[in-house]
């Protein structure tokens, strides 16, 4: 049975803030990379401010960031970070950034593990009263 996650924080790049939503469009070519977190649930709350923290002071003004939002399961267990990048490219590019790669390794002294994992989107659907279907 999917365990429900609560959506917790949602950050845009730094142009960004305070204009828009995440907006899930499919037609863009955006990468999402999806990082799993395994957390103690007495330290999921340390984790998701130090996420937080993380993208609104370094990773929000890193090119190819376009938005992140912070997810924590309901037994709190798990933290989902759901990441939208420009291209893979950007997303290595951020991986190599000194202070980024000090970001990830501090991020382990708090959660037990993370696995990132990038996806394509290939179709977004809103409810119906919203007539809205995007797909590649």
């Amino acid at each position: 049975m999917p365990i429900p996650y609560e959506l917790r924080h949602s950050i845009q790049d730094a142009t960004a803030i305070g204009t828009r939503p995440t907006t899930l469009d499919p037609t863009t070519g955006d990468l999402t990379l999806i990082n799993n977190c395994a957390v103690r649930p007495e330290r999921a709350e340390e984790l998701l401010d130090f996420l937080a923290r993380s993208t609104v002071e370094t990773i929000r003004y890193v090119p190819g960031f376009i938005s992140a939002n912070l997810h924590v399961n309901s037994d709190r267990t798990q933290v989902v970070n759901y990441a939208q990048w420009k291209s893979s490219k950007a997303t290595t590019t951020a991986r190599e950034n000194p202070k980024v790669a000090a970001l990830m390794r501090e991020q382990l002294q708090i959660a037990d593990s993370f696995m990132p994992v990038p996806y394509e989107l290939r179709n977004s659907v809103a409810a119906a009263d919203s007539l809205i279907f995007r797909s590649r």
